[in-house]
């Protein structure tokens, strides 16, 4: 493993994006991974950021970085 890991149990495939959470406006955002890891956050291999999914009412936000490719 060259960086972070992925944050779901048992999965050890390397982070390529980092999930966070805005409770007040009931929304997940997932954009590239963070430079570091936050305390408040979720890094996500890229089998587990393709099929992120949020509760019913939130809206899911996908930031891509322009030029990379669009796997988050």
């Amino acid at each position: 493993m060259t960086g972070r890991a992925c944050s779901k149990v048992a999965c050890g495939r390397d982070a390529i994006a980092t999930l966070t959470y805005d409770y007040a406006d009931a929304m997940a955002v997932l954009g590239p991974l963070s430079y570091r890891p936050e305390p408040h956050s979720y890094d996500l291999c890229e089998r587990h950021a393709e099929r992120l999914s949020a509760p019913q009412g939130w809206q899911v936000v996908r930031h891509v970085v322009a030029g990379a490719s669009e796997a988050v």
